[in-house]
């Protein structure tokens, strides 16, 4: 649940003028999300994007979290890949990419300049792969395996974006991820787990929705969870949030009174207009859940060129069930592209 404010900022006015006009024409009714129909692109809203992350491991335990999203709407394809390297606690890998051109309905395959992302139906739930290359840095290449089924957030997979606006969202909470990472001149196998999201609706001008926390937990007994709640600027909840648990044996739940509470230490990174926590404390009382999360690394906002920055990184479970988790938050000024 996120970005939904970005796709929006692309290429600013013309296409905030787009999107109103959009809106006002009848726009089209989410649906119930069937998969693996809704694998592919629904360029009739406003805006649409498929993201991946998580952490892989190199030779000698070298981990690095990487991030590898795809966002579409109004006539215009942006992508971006970021690799931090957790250990020496930097980003080794980033990108934006950027090209006109709408989507086709049903499409599954994203190019944007020198990246790609896309499934193919191999297996019992398909493949995901992901191919960013960074002229005179390197280059990710990952193959992404669902190893449990998808779920659908929400009411069937629609969920609320804030006063009168919602959105079809699932996710893939595991992936086995395997591939290729290359920084200059050294060529690392890699391997690991990933996250999987895919969401659209028509959003796109929804200023309630410009801000927010979200949270992807894997637990190390086989369970998963997601959730998200939209904030103010200044990082205060707007009451519109929901998430999804995913036991290891059973049906998932979609608890909606939970707390998420920043801790310190902050940072303001480099480049960015708010402060971030490096720390986090997520209450869900009707799943048992009590999580304190910490930070794997200090460097790892995203800093864009055609969009606002965003803190999307690694964290380790400190306190409660033990597994890890993906952060992402935005509290940054609308500047720039919007």
């Amino acid at each position: 649940m996120r970005r939904a404010c970005l796709v929006a900022a692309i290429v600013a006015p013309a296409m905030f003028a787009g999107a109103a006009a959009t809106s006002a024409a009848s726009p089209p009714v989410l649906k119930p999300v069937v998969t693996p129909r809704d694998h592919g692109a629904h360029p009739a809203f406003q805006v649409e994007w498929w993201y991946t992350a998580g952490t892989v491991a190199g030779p000698r335990g070298r981990d690095f979290f990487w991030f590898a999203t795809v966002w579409a709407g109004l006539g215009y394809r942006l992508a971006k890949v970021n690799v931090v390297d957790l250990r020496a606690d930097r980003i080794v890998l980033s990108r934006d990419y950027v090209a006109s051109g709408a989507l086709r309905p049903g499409q599954t395959r994203f190019q944007v300049q020198g990246f790609t992302l896309g499934w193919r139906p191999t297996g019992p739930l398909g493949r995901w792969a992901v191919d960013a290359s960074v002229p005179g840095t390197g280059q990710l290449q990952l193959s992404l395996t669902p190893i449990q089924p998808y779920v659908l957030n929400g009411t069937d997979g629609i969920v609320p974006e804030g006063p009168g606006a919602s959105s079809a969202y699932y996710s893939g909470p595991r992936l086995a991820a395997q591939g290729t990472l290359v920084l200059g001149r050294h060529r690392t196998a890699i391997d690991g787990q990933g996250w999987f999201d895919h969401q659209w609706g028509n959003f796109a001008t929804n200023s309630a929705s410009w801000h927010w926390n979200w949270f992807a937990c894997q637990f190390t007994n086989g369970s998963d969870l997601m959730l998200y709640q939209f904030i103010t600027p200044t990082g205060q909840p707007t009451g519109v949030q929901d998430g999804t648990y995913v036991p290891r044996h059973g049906p998932p739940t979609h608890p909606h009174n939970f707390t998420v509470t920043p801790l310190p230490p902050t940072i303001q990174p480099v480049g960015a207009t708010g402060t971030y926590p490096l720390r986090w404390r997520l209450q869900v009382p009707s799943d048992h859940l009590n999580l304190t999360l910490n930070s794997r690394a200090r460097h790892q906002f995203i800093t864009n060129q055609y969009l606002p920055g965003f803190w999307e990184g690694a964290s380790t479970i400190t306190a409660g069930t033990p597994g890890t988790c993906i952060v992402e938050s935005t509290r940054e000024s609308a500047t720039g592209g919007f």
